[in-house]
Parts: C-alpha cells; sequence; structure tokens
C-alpha cells in the first residue's frame, strides 16, 4: 500500500510541474515583439529630409519634379505612416500630398516599399525610438533617395 500512495503522489508532482512548466513558457514566449525592423517602423515619422541623387539632365528638364539636391521638409503634413494592418500599407504625406503604397520586410535592415515613384529598395542606414534614416534605390534606375525621418 505504501508504494501505490507514494507512487500517486509522484505522479501528482510530475502532473503539477508539467503543468507549471507549460503555463510559464506559454507566458514567456507571448511577449510583445519590440526588436523586429516592422515593430520599430511601425507608426507615424515626421519627415525631415530626403537627399535624392542620379537624377540625369535630361529626365529633370523633362520632369521639374524630378531634381537631385535636398529638399527639407518638417511640418505635420509631412510625413510616412508605416500601417500595422495585413496589407503592410504605407502612406507618404508631403506638403499635404497624400500617397498610400505597400512595404515588405525583406531582412533584419532591409525593405522594400512600393509608393509614388516606383518599387524602393531600401536599407536601414540607423534606426532608434526616434530616428530612422534609410536610403531607398528606385528599381531599375540609377536615383537613390536618403529619407531622416523621426518622432
Amino acid at each position: 500500500m505504501d508504494i501505490l500512495k507514494l507512487n500517486l503522489t509522484m505522479k501528482r508532482q510530475i502532473t503539477a510541474l508539467s503543468l507549471f512548466l507549460l503555463i510559464a513558457s506559454t507566458f514567456m514566449s507571448c511577449k510583445k515583439d519590440s526588436t523586429s525592423l516592422k515593430a520599430q517602423m511601425l507608426g507615424k515619422w515626421t519627415l525631415n529630409k530626403i537627399v535624392t541623387s542620379g537624377y540625369t539632365a535630361e529626365e529633370t528638364l523633362k520632369d521639374p519634379k524630378k531634381i537631385n539636391g535636398t529638399v527639407n521638409y518638417g511640418t505635420t503634413s509631412d510625413y510616412i505612416d508605416f500601417k500595422p494592418n495585413d496589407d503592410d500599407q504605407v502612406e507618404l504625406s508631403l506638403s499635404g500630398n497624400r500617397t498610400i503604397g505597400t512595404y515588405v520586410i525583406i531582412y533584419s535592415d532591409q525593405f522594400s516599399m512600393d509608393i509614388n515613384d516606383g518599387l524602393n529598395y531600401c536599407k536601414i542606414n540607423s534606426i532608434t525610438a526616434n530616428k530612422l534614416e534609410f536610403t531607398a534605390k528606385i528599381d531599375k534606375t540609377n536615383v537613390t533617395k536618403v529619407y531622416s525621418l523621426s518622432r
């Protein structure tokens, strides 16, 4: 009889320990993702400036919007908003002109953004909680844009 009681007690202890480990592992695996690139990028960023290079003289003559150089922004109507929705939308607002596109995280420091000027392949230069800088190369061109953003 003593062996049966001991056996039953051990089964209860093993069951209790297993249940505890299951609950503990569930809590530990459910913490918020704050380190992925997407988690760091999400939200509305104020657009401070864009430095553009790579347009040819011919391109700038045909379209006055295609200029090389630095354009400073910084008002509340100048922003990039990486939306947390399932469609991975990005909203770009320059001087009140809004454009909606999409973005896709490629690597831990790279993403693509399909927006008003075409498909952009982007590489993060630096990212913190309050600042984001990335270089975007427009697909099938020599045009690059360095975006400087802040919160």
